[in-house]
């Protein structure tokens, strides 16, 4: 330490340097700075004014420092718990969201879309002869063909889109970017072909397919529950004709009538 009152170059170095230090802080939220600042504050009588400028700036470091680990220990906490609300609200067998994170997912596209002025399609499927597989096969191969199943429908989707299992063999999909009736349409077909071919199972072959209901943002539905209920109104049209289709609501305007 040195003895008596620093000299004026002294000062101006010792200025300088602490300076160099804040800058550090204020520009590049360099909190490990309070090192040198902590040494700086020995380098004065402690009575001297520098000193306590130094010893000052230090303490106000040391509380951002704290501030700033409380902050990330908080932000960790809370994505803990983003991360294990999402794993509680996904389906246990196939991994897929369930009917809470489905309509969160659906609210937001509405949201979205409202914004963009877009469209986007929801899709409301189950499967046809799935009762007969758990009659004849057991539920165990039930549970496998549903993993199977969303392993074949996972490879229709596009970055963005949500598969979404509502329970039992009812599935909700949301696309988000599909805002043509056409482009919808050739989803839906090329679902119910990949759901037509034979699935393997360890109890044996299954033969199933699938039907789905069509719905549109805005034309169908302006909220969650309408674009699910239009859909699922357009699910029960097409077991009406059939099973192994897709249709739309007979409410729908005739143009969108098919399968």
């Amino acid at each position: 330490m040195t003895s008596g009152a620093p000299t004026q170059h002294q000062e101006q170095l010792f200025l300088q340097r602490l300076n160099e230090v804040m800058q550090r802080i204020a520009h590049h939220g360099d909190l490990h700075a309070v090192e040198p600042l902590m040494a700086m504050t020995g380098q004065h009588p402690a009575d001297s004014t520098l000193a306590q400028l130094a010893e000052s700036f230090a303490h106000m470091v040391v509380k951002l420092e704290a501030r700033e680990f409380e902050l990330e220990c908080r932000i960790e906490d809370l994505d803990q718990t983003r991360r294990e609300l999402e794993q509680a609200n996904l389906d246990p067998l196939t991994n897929l969201p369930n009917r809470m994170i489905a309509r969160d997912r659906l609210r937001q596209a509405i949201a979205d879309a409202r914004t963009s002025h877009s469209s986007f399609t929801v899709f409301f499927m189950d499967l046809d002869r799935f009762k007969k597989v758990n009659d004849t096969l057991g539920h165990a191969a039930g549970d496998e063909l549903l993993c199977k199943v969303t392993e074949r429908l996972t490879v229709c989707l596009n970055e963005g889109d949500t598969l979404a299992r509502l329970g039992g063999d009812e599935f909700l999909c949301v696309f988000p970017r599909c805002a043509e009736a056409t482009d919808a349409q050739a989803i839906a077909n090329t679902m119910l072909k990949t759901l037509n071919e034979p699935f393997a199972l360890a109890a044996g072959q299954a033969d199933i397919g699938t039907s789905i209901g069509l719905a549109h943002f805005p034309e169908h539905g302006q909220t969650v529950d309408e674009l699910i209920a239009f859909a699922d109104a357009g699910l029960y049209e097409a077991k009406h004709r059939g099973r192994n289709v897709w249709a739309y609501s007979p409410k729908a305007a005739p143009l969108h009538t098919g399968g």
